[in-house]
């Protein structure tokens, strides 16, 4: 359906006031990069719209509902060119100025908080009282609370936090419609009404649009301590199975490929990172039992600004703005198996003469892939090959491989999800009764929902 730009102004002007929804020319929301893996060749957006209320979101949404505009859901658009390329687009709305801390109870350790609110902002408010939320996502600086659930993006700290799953533990969400609807609450023990929080988790906002989320909160620690380790596949696999089986309770624990691994500090075919933070007597204790149990194994460790600095710049290694020679895939596999992919990952990277980084967080065996050629954004024909190699292995080891940052000719080559399962139908059925219309970003999620 072919639209009037003046008639999407018309509509929203009254809704939300003019100053709140501009072209979409004028907004330097995206890098041209990013705008390529979300649109592709297809035709941009005219306008986007900022609701600054939860009230002005659900009005916004209901009239897009009556009049079929197709939507694309954002925040601060850190992950927008995650998922599969859409067309047709009507309008963009963005959460950004939904960024109120809602409520805070400090004695129950939660938190209420409007879905555009990042979560750099919300850390930084939260360490006034000592406390944090246990999440360590790609691009930490910008990422909000709503992307962050619509992605399920938690990083490192879920081997001693869990997952973003159990953190949430109540949701606002805007159907389709415009109708609020609210799941769980504001305690921890709270088991009221449909598990909704578990459905939008992962949903890529295609099921609703998230506009309020309570959290778990945890204190947060006294000291930090990492200890770096190198060795060969054997090595390292064997002391992850003994530390995992061990009584040490580590917050982070990273099974890294040898280019991941710090120049010049550690030498080994693969690594492995393990994080203690507590009070000092028992951080400084259980790495002491670390190193025991690291005897033989190149090791590195780390405390203090070293420690905060070693995971910044892992975590910049693998999330970076979007390049052309670039791509980025998030894996799964058995975590017994995990060690054994590190190494097929770099043996046949190497056969190819791929840069590779990689890394598996060692308790859930889900993990981050970045490759870099220089023909990745010319010739989608390699690349496709290369992740048809790469999935095979994780498929081989009882897991996946998603493609997540990719330029759009290697997204319009492949299927970039590479769902194998037997839920394809069941997820398509949801779709339809929550987003009858499909104008929830579209396109952008398994199977083209």
């Amino acid at each position: 359906m072919v639209l009037s730009t003046s008639t999407i102004l018309q509509q929203l002007v009254p809704l939300v006031g003019a100053e709140q929804v501009l072209p979409w020319a004028e907004v330097a929301l995206l890098s041209t990069d990013q705008a390529q893996q979300i649109f592709g060749e297809n035709t941009l957006p005219s306008y986007i719209v900022f609701p600054r209320t939860q009230a002005e979101l659900a009005a916004v949404i209901a009239e897009a509902h009556q009049q079929h505009w197709r939507l694309l859901i954002c925040g601060q658009a850190s992950k927008l060119h995650w998922g599969g390329l859409t067309q047709q687009i009507d309008l963009v709305v963005c959460t950004q100025s939904l960024n109120r801390v809602v409520a805070h109870a400090t004695g129950d350790l939660t938190v209420t908080v409007e879905a555009g609110l990042s979560l750099a902002a919300l850390q930084t408010e939260l360490a006034q009282f000592r406390q944090f939320v246990a999440l360590d996502p790609a691009y930490p600086e910008t990422a909000t609370l709503g992307g962050l659930i619509a992605t399920r993006d938690s990083g490192s700290l879920r081997h001693r936090y869990g997952s973003l799953r159990d953190m949430c533990i109540g949701i606002t969400v805007i159907r389709a419609d415009g109708q609020a609807a609210k799941a769980g609450g504001r305690v921890v023990k709270n088991v009221a009404g449909y598990d909704l929080m578990k459905l939008m988790t992962g949903a890529f906002g295609t099921l609703g649009v998230i506009s309020e989320v309570t959290l778990r909160l945890y204190p947060l620690s006294e000291a930090s301590t990492t200890v770096v380790m190198g060795g060969t596949e054997a090595q390292i696999t064997e002391v992850t199975r003994t530390l995992l089986k061990s009584t040490l309770t580590p917050t982070a624990v990273d099974l890294l490929s040898a280019s991941t691994l710090p120049a010049g500090t550690i030498d080994g075919e693969l690594g492995l990172a393990v994080r203690f933070q507590s009070v000092e007597e028992s951080v400084v204790a259980q790495c002491d039992r670390m190193l025991k149990l690291a005897q033989g194994l190149s090791s590195l460790t780390l405390t203090a600004d070293r420690d905060t600095e070693f995971w910044q710049q892992l975590t910049h290694q693998f999330w970076q703005p979007p390049q052309s020679t670039a791509l980025v895939c998030k894996l799964g596999v058995l975590p017994a198996q995990a060690s054994r992919l590190l190494a097929q990952f770099e043996q046949y990277c190497q056969s190819q003469k791929i840069a590779c980084w990689s890394r598996i967080h060692a308790g859930s065996g889900t993990g981050v892939l970045r490759l870099e050629h220089q023909g990745i954004g010319k010739d989608p024909s390699p690349a496709v090959e290369w992740i048809g190699a790469l999935r095979s292995h994780c498929q081989n080891a009882q897991g996946f491989l998603t493609v997540l940052d990719a330029p759009p000719a290697l997204k319009r080559s492949l299927d970039i999800w590479g769902y194998s399962g037997n839920t394809l139908a069941s997820m398509k059925q949801l779709k339809q009764q929550f987003d009858p219309h499909t104008i929830l970003n579209p396109d952008r999620f398994v199977g083209g929902i």
